[in-house]
């Protein structure tokens, strides 16, 4: 019986312990009895080592490497990394940039209250004279005196004017048809 070989991906998870028990002894047998998949395991094992054999010479460089920068930022004076204040019993460094970065911040924060309340001003006025408006509205005056009353505003001001449902209700006549060569301007045929 020709049985099939598992791919390199089963192989690899076979050998970091990660397959199930049922399949783990099935495939346990078949690497013993198959001379290419023994050889592949073996390839992958040696794999494995030397990358083990890599980690262990990293680990050393990277802390020869840590060390050695721990170092030079204890050597480096405190005028290259920011000023030292004191705060609540704690010195604290802030670098110059970050500091120079925060005072425009408030600046700009400053100007911007500073702006928002000029416009808050201009909007109790226009709710102020949106009351003369309302005054002018409901006098009964004409059209005139209210575009009379706009046009002497210095701020733009919104105006609502609400036309009475009768205005809309009004019966003009019943729709005709007109051939056009027998229409006459105010003559019905």
């Amino acid at each position: 019986m020709v049985t099939m070989c598992p791919d390199r991906e089963l192989l690899s998870a076979w050998l970091d312990g990660e397959v199930p028990s049922p399949w783990r002894e099935t495939l346990e047998r078949h690497v013993r009895s198959c001379a290419a998949c023994t050889g592949a395991v073996k390839s992958m094992d040696m794999t494995r080592a030397l990358f083990a054999a890599e980690v262990a010479t990293f680990g050393a460089t990277a802390e020869a490497v840590r060390a050695r920068v721990a170092g030079r930022i204890a050597s480096a004076s405190p005028r290259q990394s920011g000023r030292l204040y004191a705060f609540g019993g704690r010195r604290l460094s802030i670098p110059a940039p970050l500091a120079a970065a925060a005072a425009v911040a408030i600046m700009a924060m400053g100007l911007a209250l500073a702006a928002s309340g000029h416009r808050n001003a201009d909007l109790r006025l226009a709710v102020r004279r949106s009351a003369e408006a309302s005054s002018v509205a409901t006098s009964g005056m004409g059209i005139e005196s209210v575009i009379d009353f706009i046009s002497r505003q210095n701020s733009a001001v919104n105006i609502n004017i609400t036309l009475p449902a009768e205005a809309f209700g009004v019966n003009a006549g019943e729709p005709f048809i007109v051939r056009e060569a027998d229409y006459q301007n105010g003559i019905r045929r």
